[in-house]
């Protein structure tokens, strides 16, 4: 029996420009994304057998999460199943996969992205594969769009990255943002391809400059950095979903938040603040007005 601990840490979106539709229907875009540390807690266990054949099986705290095909955990072992579970030595056994969720389902934080990049980054190491960094991003963009980033994070000391493509090229970044931040979510989930099935017909009137924020991190120059913070997204979701612009609304009024923003597609807003005593108390009055909240940091801490 082999086994590993892993934490699959969930990401924000600094910025998320979209530059296009591509021929495949999917949208260009540009976005700085950066990990938190918010995370989940993955379990891999792999008891090998001569029989042949490869069992996944997923236990997880959420228990109205699917446990088959349609969860990404186990889409990433059985991809890495059928690319490599033939090489000696991995010719079949059980695989466990165990997540202990923390990271809020359908928010906008990439929980299931990080969870499957868990995993390829997982069986890597169980199986001695010796797959770098860029192969397994290569496999995780098979996965999904937020994927490869997971994998960098993970799998590396960055933290944060310009993903431009689908969000499958990245450019890491050496210096990252180093800040407390609150999340905070209605408790509904918003669809990722309505907002941009329908973001097109929108007019945007600001975008994100990404030199300038990319610079603005190296340079430790906050107000840079924010005045670049821009979800396009935003111009839908909270058009549409009044409890997110309400959210948002309350987050900007109600603490003391240097920059308030909305990760993704939504429903998750997210304060940033430059003192954890700050972003606790923010916290705190969030959850009092029954909201699902966390506070995490970029850094981390």
């Amino acid at each position: 029996m082999r086994e590993i601990y892993l934490k699959a840490c969930g990401k924000i979106n600094l910025s998320l420009d979209v530059t296009g539709v591509r021929q495949d229907g999917y949208h260009d875009l540009s976005t700085v994304m950066h990990s938190i540390s918010l995370y989940d807690r993955i379990h891999i266990v792999w008891e090998p057998n001569e029989e042949g054949g490869m069992q996944i099986r997923i236990c997880t705290n959420r228990p109205y999460l699917p446990v088959d095909e349609r969860n990404l955990a186990w889409r990433a072992a059985q991809l890495m199943n059928e690319r490599y579970g033939s090489q000696a030595g991995i010719e079949g056994g059980v695989l466990k996969i165990s997540m202990k969720k923390s990271i809020p389902v359908a928010a906008g934080l990439a929980g299931g992205s990080a969870d499957g990049a868990a995993v390829l980054i997982g069986l890597n190491r169980i199986w001695k594969l010796g797959l770098n960094t860029r192969q397994l991003c290569r496999l995780g963009e098979e996965l999904g769009s937020d994927v490869p980033f997971c994998i960098l994070t993970q799998n590396t000391r960055y933290r944060a990255a310009l993903a431009t493509g689908r969000g499958e090229h990245l450019q890491p970044l050496r210096k990252m943002m180093k800040k407390h931040i609150v999340l905070a979510k209605p408790p509904f989930g918003v669809s990722t391809k309505e907002v941009f099935r329908h973001i097109d017909a929108y007019e945007i009137p600001m975008h994100p400059d990404h030199r300038a924020l990319i610079h603005g991190l190296a340079a430790g120059d906050d107000e840079e950095v924010y005045r670049n913070m821009i979800n396009v997204l935003e111009l839908y979701t909270l058009e549409h979903y009044e409890a997110v612009k309400k959210l948002k609304d309350t987050v900007r009024s109600r603490t003391s938040a240097e920059k308030v923003l909305m990760s993704g597609s939504g429903p998750t807003v997210f304060g940033v603040y430059s003192s954890m005593k700050e972003a606790k108390k923010a916290c705190s009055i969030l959850r009092d007005l029954r909201y699902e909240a966390y506070w995490a940091s970029t850094d981390g801490r």
